[in-house]
């Protein structure tokens, strides 16, 4: 038999084919079945522990933490590995809708005091003096991407610490450009010093949340660049969003309610804070619901 090809090689076809009949649904229903008895699990020894003082109790205490970041690690890359596959299989499809990018933005730099605390890292947002503006976007795809460029910088930053700017520009044709750069150890290059410096950084990520914003980026036209920063060390993430038909020139109807965008303001905090748990360091941080926010 020759050496190079494997009797279970699959041919590319083949590989569509299992793709296709593998049962994402399933496995995704079944992973969070499992996830949500870990979690049962966990809140009844954390009352169980609660109720002891001895020797043992501050272990077990530590225990359970460190069970805590491994489950929300785990959860993080579980979804990212599933949403991929659903993309794979043509079954994700965007859902468009007017989205308000000053507030977006704002709402993912709102734990800055935290994170300065916790990592060292000061995050900067720029708007360019706009207060609003609109475009059209798939929420989801856009809260995923931009929550995996700022975990990517605050990776790149850590343990040193270092400077997080968001900057966030209007194209002039209905979309709008946003720029995550930091001051971190940068792109990898061809050196070994320079590869360790990045994989000891980014120790424990299976990359698949990068492979995620790509693939919502091919689903949605915009595009994701990732280059060395213009001057000194560190990294740009550049998204750019266009208009979402080049033939539309309405304008954006803004029919969302106070309540609705209140909201989504929530369900993007709590998506922020679950991502800065799992960055290390932050792993046991507690955060508090921002006043404008309830």
């Amino acid at each position: 038999m020759n050496e190079s090809s494997s009797p279970y090689e699959l041919t590319p076809g083949a590989q569509e084919e299992l793709l296709e009949r593998l049962p994402v649904h399933a496995f995704e229903s079944e992973c969070q079945r499992s996830l949500e008895m870990i979690e049962l699990c966990q809140r009844y020894m954390t009352h169980f522990v609660s109720e002891k003082e001895d020797p043992n109790s501050h272990e077990m205490r530590q225990t359970l933490s460190d069970l805590a970041v491994a489950t929300g690690r785990l959860d993080r890359n579980l979804s990212n590995m599933l949403a991929l596959l659903h993309c794979m299989q043509h079954t994700e499809k965007p859902y468009w809708e007017p989205v308000e990018l000053c507030s977006f933005v704002a709402a993912i730099c709102s734990e800055q005091a935290q994170i300065q605390q916790a990592l060292g890292t000061r995050l900067v947002l720029d708007c360019g003096g706009l207060t609003e503006l609109y475009v059209h976007a798939d929420v989801r795809y856009l809260t995923c991407i931009c929550l995996q460029l700022l975990s990517n910088a605050l990776r790149a930053c850590t343990p040193d610490g270092g400077t997080i700017t968001l900057t966030l520009r209007d194209d002039g044709s209905g979309g709008a450009v946003l720029s995550i750069s930091d001051t971190g150890c940068g792109l990898p290059d061809c050196s070994f010093r320079s590869q360790q410096n990045n994989r000891s950084r980014f120790l424990g990520t299976t990359k698949s949340g990068l492979l995620l914003c790509q693939e919502y980026c091919k689903l949605t036209g915009w595009t994701l660049e990732l280059r060395p920063r213009a001057s000194g060390s560190g990294t740009e993430a550049l998204l750019t969003i266009p208009p979402k038909s080049g033939t539309d020139s309405s304008p954006i109807l803004r029919s969302v309610s106070e309540e609705d965008a209140l909201h989504a303001q929530r369900r993007l905090w709590f998506a922020l804070v679950f991502e800065l748990n799992c960055i290390p360091g932050m792993e046991t941080v507690k955060f508090d619901l921002p006043a404008e926010f309830t």
